[in-house]
């Protein structure tokens, strides 16, 4: 069993991780800087015990409650995904974007996508599932996140949209500044679920809705297929992303390892993908994960895929300054099916590779 040192995690939570930190703790402890930049940076194999009652000391004056050391400044390793949220305590709350009809305003006009709905069905039934020491199931919370549109018609009514996009904020807003501890799943994609365009502006730091046609503001593109409703995003249209030339391609594109855009082609009924964005915020206490795909399919297996390989989704790979952060492209491929059989019939036979998306470019793309 591997025992990993989370100094820096109890400041964060702790709102301490500021800059100077290290040396602030080495000057008042009377200590090598360098002694307390390994502890911070779990790079030390061992503690002794006089350095471990000066750390709690000095933790203990500057607030931190006693009933959490020293036993916060240790862990066997990382939780597992859904043991993180359980543990984290608060409400896991759910988002799914809500079609509303745009000529029948009444309650029976409103639909949930069925591809969305299962891969919320899988997450409800994981953090069902009994935990290691019997925690509790998380209290859930479901929100629903308005759009309207004429089916069958890609174009948008913009003054729906206004609204539409008014409703999403007030609705992010208010996700933000909530200071309670939990857990926030986004699911389905910006075409049906703007909280999820919301969240990554801000991850970003770019305007929501609107695509910058100079440079990259994420690391992956959304190309629609001819038939997809054309709504504006920061990070979809229907063009290839960033004056690339060749014949537009859709599907999800990203930035590569060698900082190049490589493609994910979509090809009805056999190759799809998804993406899946996890953060760890250790500022706010709070977890924050938003999966999609590029299709509804796509969504129902990027969820599935959640559930069945989490490991491989967590813990975030990026350690930015009080959060963690992952962002992973899932390349989806399915065995040849009739076209005139139901989809949802059974689990399809699906391939996919998980790929976590290259660790610097995260660094200069997501707003720390």
């Amino acid at each position: 069993m591997q025992v990993e040192i989370r100094l820096r995690r109890l400041l964060a939570r702790h709102q301490m991780d500021n800059h100077g930190i290290i040396q602030q703790m080495a000057n008042d402890m009377g200590v090598n800087r360098h002694t307390i930049a390994k502890l911070y940076n779990n790079r030390t194999p061992t503690v002794s015990l006089t350095l471990l009652s000066q750390i709690c000391s000095w933790l203990q004056a500057k607030g931190v409650p006693v009933n959490e050391l020293p036993g916060g400044l240790f862990g066997s390793g990382r939780a597992a995904l859904w043991e993180a949220m359980v543990r984290r305590g608060g409400e896991v709350t759910l988002y799914q974007g809500e079609y509303r009809s745009t000529t029948q305003p009444t309650v029976s006009s409103r639909w949930i996508s069925t591809s969305d709905s299962i891969a919320v069905g899988q997450i409800v039934r994981q953090l069902s599932q009994p935990m290691q020491g019997g925690d509790p199931m998380p209290p859930l919370k479901f929100v629903y996140v308005p759009f309207r549109h004429s089916p069958g018609d890609p174009n948008l009514d913009q003054r729906l949209l206004e609204k539409d996009k008014e409703h999403a904020g007030e609705l992010f807003s208010e996700l933000k500044n909530n200071s309670k501890p939990g857990t926030t799943i986004i699911v389905g994609s910006q075409r049906v679920n703007y909280l999820l365009e919301f969240f990554l502006a801000d991850l970003c730091g770019c305007k929501p809705f609107v695509t910058d046609m100079d440079k990259a503001r994420l690391p992956f593109f959304s190309v629609y297929r001819p038939t997809d409703r054309n709504t504006p995003s920061c990070f979809g249209g229907t063009f290839n992303p960033y004056r690339r030339r060749e014949r537009d391609l859709p599907g999800l594109h990203y930035i590569n390892d060698k900082g190049k855009w490589s493609a994910c082609p979509w090809h009805e009924e056999r190759r799809d993908a998804g993406i899946v964005i996890a953060v760890n915020d250790y500022t706010h206490n709070a977890i924050t994960l938003a999966l999609f795909g590029f299709s509804g399919r796509a969504t129902e297996s990027v969820g599935r895929q959640l559930v069945l390989k989490e490991n491989q989704f967590w813990p975030p790979t990026v350690e930015l300054k009080g959060k963690d952060v992952g962002i992973y492209l899932c390349q989806l491929s399915y065995e040849a099916t009739d076209p005139s059989s139901d989809l949802h019939q059974g689990l399809p036979k699906e391939t996919c590779v998980i790929q976590p998306l290259n660790d610097r470019t995260i660094k200069r793309l997501v707003r720390s």
